[in-house]
């Protein structure tokens, strides 16, 4: 084979391989976040639906099907962005709870002995591991 033949081979296969890499980040980024909800499919489709998975599918592909074994439903979203999860699990909450659970800082309270010793030695641990 000549040198041109060979260079050209090697591009071809050099392309082939970046395709291959550029499909898998695209397909990464397009997975599907599935969560199983204690609701009726027919609860979240249609007329029926939720204002908060209604505003989940304005910015997402959004599914809903039974879930195996009459455990509810089961809401898939294709993310357009990387909120996709968070806004699914607010999404779980509203519906199962009827609120969306935030944590904010620490609760009243002292750190115990034990816990003032071992702080100290966490951050040390954090920053060497950094």
């Amino acid at each position: 084979m000549g040198a041109k033949v060979k260079l050209a081979v090697a591009a071809v296969a050099v392309g082939g391989v970046a395709a291959a890499v550029r499909r898998r980040r695209v397909a990464k980024t397009r997975e599907w976040v599935v969560m199983t909800v204690l609701r009726e499919p027919r609860e979240l489709t249609g007329d029926a639906r939720p204002d908060a998975l209604a505003r989940l599918a304005e910015h997402h592909e959004v599914r809903v099907t039974a879930a195996p074994g009459g455990r509810g439903s089961e809401i898939a979203v294709r993310p357009a962005t990387g909120q996709a999860r968070e806004s699914l699990r607010a999404v779980k909450q509203l519906l199962e709870t009827g609120e969306v659970l935030r944590v904010e800082g620490q609760t009243e309270g002292r750190r115990t002995a034990v816990g003032r010793a071992v702080l100290p030695a966490a951050k040390r641990l954090a920053r060497r591991s950094a």
